[in-house]
């Protein structure tokens, strides 16, 4: 049985280069839609694992049409196709709850790994997720949390209890079906307050955002109490299973930089250089910040920035 995707581009050229590749397919069936709105009218007729959109096309475009699918088909995985280079168009696609994105023209290797991940996402997706808990039950978690309590010894070894939070965080930051391996950029106030952030997750709400922000100071102080107690430095990488929350630390803001695998020290430099210009472009400001968004417009802009060229690199390592 072959596994059904629809595309959706006005280009005619795109739609001949997908057809062609996938010849190449026999466990695939790809349908074509050339709008946006063709596309609505075939997914009420018929279902399918996975959709490839173009993002601009006339009438209704690419992003409109994710968010129609984001809430009437919201298993199904969507990857963006773009010929723009703005930075901002996969940061609000991935908002939207876009799975991955692709610039053209494609490469066939690049379209089948994303088919590939979609089909693995779907695998591993259930419609209820057992034992997980929500984001304020975790939040107080983090805060009651000691290195005697979370049983951390000289080797660094946690507790029953440590690993849930991190079941959890993995849940709530990682999106497994993404290529390179960026995933999020928080930038912090001192206090915690979350400025501006960028996921690759199905959107959170602000809520959610907001502990998180708070969640990384609290874990970020408490690693460092339990594990860096007798040193002075810093602590600015933590690895938590299989991902890692990296800080980069200024005079008035955080950067947490949520990632897996490796960060090249060329990331961390990009990271470092990223906060010192925003810092300096808002020292004003940010001196005597009171919470007010609208002192920092430059702050979504510089996340922005900043996680197109890092998840370029880690895309390209």
């Amino acid at each position: 049985m072959t596994i059904p995707i629809l595309a959706v581009d006005d280009d005619h050229a795109v739609r001949i280069s997908l057809s062609v590749m996938f010849r190449k397919w026999s466990d695939l069936e790809l349908a074509i839609a050339e709008s946006a709105e063709e596309a609505l009218v075939m997914l009420k007729e018929a279902k399918y694992m996975m959709m490839l959109c173009d993002v601009d096309m006339p009438g209704m475009d690419g992003l409109e049409l994710l968010e129609h699918v984001g809430h009437e088909y919201p298993e199904m995985p969507v990857v963006m196709l773009t010929g723009n280079h703005d930075v901002s168009t996969p940061v609000r696609a991935f908002r939207m709850g876009a799975m991955d994105y692709l610039q053209k023209p494609m490469q066939t290797a690049d379209v089948r790994q994303v088919i590939d991940r979609a089909m693995e996402l779907m695998e591993r997706q259930t419609d209820v997720k057992e034992g997980i808990i929500d984001i304020d039950e975790l939040m107080s978690m983090v805060k009651t949390i000691s290195s005697e309590k979370m049983g951390f010894d000289k080797v660094g070894a946690s507790s029953a209890k440590f690993r849930k939070i991190i079941e959890v965080m993995n849940e709530k930051l990682i999106n497994p079906a993404k290529a390179g391996n960026i995933h999020n950029i928080f930038l912090l106030s001192k206090a915690g307050v979350v400025i501006s952030a960028v996921t690759t997750k199905v959107a959170a709400d602000d809520k959610d955002t907001d502990i998180m922000g708070s969640m990384f100071n609290a874990l970020k102080e408490f690693m460092q109490d339990a594990v860096s107690s007798s040193s002075s430095d810093a602590l600015d990488d933590i690895q938590f299973g299989d991902f890692h929350i990296r800080f980069s630390t200024g005079a008035y803001c955080d950067l947490a930089v949520i990632y897996t695998g490796n960060l090249s020290l060329k990331a961390e430099d990009t990271m470092t250089d990223s906060l010192i210009a925003f810092e300096l472009s808002n020292t004003v400001a940010l001196e005597n910040w009171n919470g007010d968004m609208d002192e920092l417009p430059t702050a979504q802009e510089t996340l922005n920035n900043l996680f197109f060229k890092l998840d370029k690199e880690s895309s390209r390592g």
